[in-house]
C-alpha cells in the first residue's frame, strides 16, 4: 500500500503554522498592552480586524450569535485569503483540492444544522423535513445538503478555473515568445513576462478576495436564514 501525499499538503502545512504564529505573536503582545494606551503595531491591525469583522457579522446574524460566529468567520477570511493568494508564491493552492473546500464547507454546514436545532428545537427539525407535505421528504433531506455541495464546488471550481486558465495563457505567452525570439536562440518567456502579471493580478489577487467574501457571506447568510429573532 502506497502513501500518497496531495500536492497542497506543504502549502496546508505552512499556511496554517504561519497563521498559528501569527495568533500567538498578536495574543502575547495584546496581553502586554496597556488597555489605557493607543494601539499600535500588531495590536492595532489584530483589534482592527476583529472589529471589521464582528461588524460584518452583526450586520448579517443576530447580535446573540455574533460571539459564536464572529471567530469561526475571522479564521475563515484569514486562511482562505492565504490559501487563495499561495499561487503567487509558487504553491499548489489548497482551495484547488476539493476536500480542503470540502472541509470548509462542512464546518459552514454543521454550523447551519446547529442554527436550526437551536430554533426549531429537535422536533420542530424533522417535523420541517416532512412540510409542507409528506411527499417532498426527500425533497427537504437533498436541500439540506444542498449548501454543503454549492459552498465546497463554488469555491473550489472558481479557484481550480482560475488556475487552469493561468496554465493556459504561460502556454500561449511561451508559444509567441518562441515566434518572436526564435531566430535568437534564447529560450526566454518574454511575453510571459509582461502579459502574466496582470492576469495574475485577477486570477489570483481579484478572484481570491472574491470568492473569499463570497464564501464568508454565503455563510453568514444560510446560518442567518435558519435563526430566528432575539
Amino acid at each position: 500500500m502506497t502513501l500518497v501525499v496531495q500536492k497542497e499538503v506543504p502549502a496546508i502545512i505552512i499556511i496554517t503554522a504561519f497563521l498559528c504564529a501569527i495568533c500567538v505573536y498578536a495574543g502575547s503582545k495584546i496581553k502586554k498592552a496597556d488597555p489605557y494606551a493607543k494601539p499600535t503595531g500588531i495590536v492595532c491591525a489584530a483589534l482592527a480586524f476583529i472589529e471589521w469583522v464582528d461588524g460584518m457579522v452583526a450586520s448579517t446574524v443576530r447580535p446573540s450569535y455574533v460571539e459564536k460566529m464572529g471567530p469561526y468567520i475571522g479564521s475563515l477570511v484569514a486562511y482562505l485569503l492565504c490559501a487563495n493568494l499561495s499561487g503567487l508564491f509558487g504553491f499548489n493552492t489548497p482551495t484547488m483540492n476539493l476536500s480542503v473546500t470540502l472541509s470548509l464547507a462542512f464546518i459552514t454546514w454543521c454550523m447551519i444544522q446547529h442554527a436550526a436545532f437551536k430554533t426549531n428545537g429537535v422536533g420542530g427539525y424533522f417535523k420541517g423535513l416532512f412540510e409542507p407535505i409528506p411527499i417532498l421528504f426527500l425533497g427537504n433531506v437533498i436541500g439540506k445538503f444542498s449548501s454543503l455541495i454549492s459552498l465546497s464546488m463554488r469555491l473550489f471550481g472558481n479557484i481550480l478555473s482560475g488556475s487552469i486558465l493561468m496554465s493556459l495563457i504561460y502556454t500561449g505567452c511561451g508559444i509567441l515568445s518562441n515566434l518572436i525570439l526564435g531566430w535568437t536562440g534564447v529560450d526566454f518567456n518574454i511575453v510571459g513576462v509582461v502579459v502574466a502579471p496582470v492576469f495574475h493580478a485577477y486570477f489570483d489577487v481579484f478572484a481570491g478576495f472574491i470568492q473569499m467574501y463570497i464564501f464568508i457571506s454565503l455563510t453568514m447568510a444560510l446560518v442567518s436564514n435558519e435563526l430566528g429573532d432575539d
